[in-house]
C-alpha cells in the first residue's frame, strides 16, 4: 500500500469518527431538549380528579347568559365541529393504590387512540419517568403524582413525534456526512497527491541515477515547502556526488595511462641493458670500441631509468604538502640562480630578469629552484638556438606570479589542456633522448600545486610559449 492511500485511508477514517461523533451528539442534544420541553409541559398541569362529562345534545342550545342575546349556531358549523377529529397531546390515566386503572383518557384522535402506557410497574413516588405502552409500540414520557389517598395519577405524553424527529435529523446527518466525506475524501487525495508528488519525482530521479544517469536532477518548482527545499539540498549532494564520480574515473583513468605509460617509459632502457648485456655475455662484442660502446650504452641507459624513478617518486611525494620544506626566502633570488644555470648549460640562449627586485614568500625554495630550472630547461629543448627566453616576476597582494616566455615556435592548440599532463609530449615523433621524458611540466604543475597555486601555458602575443605560475606568499599555516 502506497504512502499516498495510507494518507487518504487514514483521513477519511477519522472523517468518519467525526461525522459519526457529531452525528451521536446532535441527536441526543435535540432528543433531550424535545424531552424537557415535554417534561416542561407535562409537569405545567394542576392535578384534579376526573369529573364525569355531561353529555349533551350538540344541537342543543346553550343556556342564555343574562344581558346577551341567545346564540344560535347555523347547524352546519356544529356539524363541521363535531366532525373535526380532535387530539389529545397526552394520555391521563388514574391508578388505585392496588394497581387498578379506575380511569383512563388516551392520547391521539378520537377515531385511532394510542396504546395506554403499561402501568404494572410503577414507582412508588412522585416524578417524571418513561413507561412503554402496553402493547410495546410506543414509548411515553410520564409525569406521575402520588395523591394523598395514595392514588397515582399519571400523565404521559407520546414520544412518537420525538422519535421522528431524531430520525429525520439522523437521515438529514448522514446524507450530508456522506457528502462530506465524500468531498474530503477527494480533496484528500488531491492535496496529498500533489503534496507527494516531489517525493515521485525524488524516486524517479534516484532510479534513474542508479541506471547510470549520474547528471539527472530533482524537478525544481516554485513553492517554498520542505519538500522543495529538500529537492534542492538533493540536487546540491547529487552535483558533489557526480563532480566526485567524474574526478573518481577521471583519477582513475589518469593512474591507467600513467602506469601503461611508466612501463614504456621503462620497457626501453631495460630492454637496451638487457641487449647489451646479452651481447656482452654471448661473445657478440668483438673489438673493445663496441664493448665500451655497450658499456657506455648500458651506464646511460641506467642512468636514464635512475632518473625517471627519481621523478616518478617525486611526483608521488608532492602529493603530500609535509614533503615540502618551507622557509622564508625571495624567488628573484633563485630565478636568477637558475637564469645563471641555464646561461652556464647552453650560452646560445640568453635570458632576461624582469619584474620586481624583491619577492618575499614563504615555500619550498629547493622545489621552486626546480620549477624555475625545469622550465628554462624546456626552454632549451623546444626553441631553437639564440632564442631569448625572459622570467617576470611580480608581486600582488598575497602572491607572487613567475612567468617565462620565450620566442620559439609555441604550443600547438591542441597540446594547451595536456601539456602538463604525465608523459605527455606536444611533438609525438620527438625522441625520448631530444623530448625529455615528459615529466618535467607534470612535476612544474605537481610542485606549484603542493603549494598550493596555480600554473598556466599560453602562446605569447609575439610568437613563442608563456608559462606563468602563482603561489601564495604566506603559507605557515597551509
Amino acid at each position: 500500500m502506497t504512502l499516498q492511500t495510507k494518507l487518504v485511508i487514514s483521513f477519511t477514517v477519522l472523517l468518519l469518527g467525526v461525522i459519526a461523533a457529531v452525528g451521536v451528539v446532535a441527536s441526543r442534544s435535540i432528543e433531550s431538549i424535545l424531552v424537557a420541553q415535554t417534561d416542561r409541559t407535562l409537569t405545567s398541569f394542576v392535578t384534579r380528579g376526573p369529573e364525569p362529562r355531561p353529555e349533551r345534545n350538540a344541537f342543543e342550545p346553550l343556556p342564555d347568559q343574562p344581558g346577551s342575546p341567545p346564540a344560535e349556531t347555523p347547524p352546519e358549523e356544529i356539524n363541521a365541529v363535531i366532525d373535526e377529529p380532535f387530539l389529545r397531546p397526552f394520555a391521563e390515566l388514574f391508578v388505585a393504590p392496588n394497581g387498578t386503572v379506575f380511569h383512563s383518557e388516551p392520547s391521539g384522535f378520537a377515531d385511532d387512540p394510542d396504546p395506554l402506557p403499561d402501568t404494572t410497574e410503577l414507582p412508588t413516588t412522585s416524578g417524571l419517568v418513561f413507561l412503554d405502552s402496553v402493547d410495546g409500540s410506543l414509548r411515553y414520557r410520564a409525569n406521575i403524582e402520588i395523591l394523598n389517598d395514595g392514588v397515582a395519577v399519571i400523565r404521559a405524553a407520546p414520544l412518537g413525534n420525538i422519535a421522528t424527529a431524531t430520525s429525520s435529523l439522523i437521515r438529514a446527518l448522514l446524507l450530508a456526512g456522506g457528502g462530506v466525506l465524500l468531498l474530503g475524501g477527494a480533496a484528500t487525495w488531491w492535496t496529498v497527491h500533489r503534496a507527494i508528488q516531489p517525493v515521485d519525482e525524488m524516486v524517479e530521479t534516484a532510479e534513474t541515477i542508479a541506471a547510470g544517469d549520474l547528471a539527472s536532477r530533482v524537478p525544481e518548482t516554485a513553492t517554498t515547502s520542505e519538500l522543495q527545499r529538500l529537492g534542492v539540498a538533493l540536487n546540491d549532494m547529487l552535483g558533489h556526488i557526480e563532480e566526485a564520480v567524474i574526478k573518481e574515473r577521471a583519477g582513475q583513468e589518469r593512474l591507467r595511462r600513467f602506469v601503461a605509460d611508466a612501463s614504456h617509459e621503462l620497457r626501453t632502457p631495460v630492454a637496451a641493458i638487457s641487449g647489451y648485456a646479452e651481447l656482452r655475455r654471448t661473445g657478440g662484442l668483438e673489438t673493445q670500441a663496441a664493448e665500451d660502446n655497450a658499456w657506455s650504452r648500458i651506464e646511460r641507459e641506467s642512468s636514464r631509468m635512475s632518473s625517471l624513478i627519481e621523478e616518478l617518486l617525486m611526483l608521488a611525494r608532492l602529493g603530500q604538502t609535509q614533503a615540502l620544506d618551507k622557509q622564508r626566502f625571495d624567488l628573484v633570488e633563485v630565478a636568477r640562480d637558475a637564469a645563471a644555470d641555464h646561461a652556464t648549460i647552453d650560452p646560445t640562449r640568453p635570458v632576461e630578469l624582469l619584474g620586481t627586485h624583491c619577492a618575499m614568500l614563504t615555500a619550498d625554495k629547493e622545489r621552486l629552484h626546480q620549477v624555475v630550472s625545469s622550465l628554462l630547461s624546456n626552454v632549451r629543448a623546444h626553441t631553437p638556438e639564440g632564442t631569448l627566453a625572459r622570467v617576470e616576476i611580480t608581486s600582488r597582494e598575497g602572491f607572487v606570479e613567475l612567468s617565462v616566455t620565450d620566442r620559439g615556435p609555441g604550443i600547438p592548440e591542441s597540446a594547451l589542456e595536456h601539456i602538463f599532463d604525465r608523459f605527455y609530449r606536444a611533438d609525438p615523433s620527438r625522441s625520448r633522448h631530444t623530448g625529455g621524458s615528459g615529466l618535467g611540466l607534470a612535476i612544474v604543475n605537481a610542485i606549484v600545486t603542493a603549494h598550493g597555486g596555480t600554473v598556466t601555458a599560453a602562446n605569447a602575443a609575439k610568437n613563442g610559449a608563456r608559462i606563468t605560475i602563482t603561489i601564495p606568499t604566506d603559507q605557515d599555516s597551509r
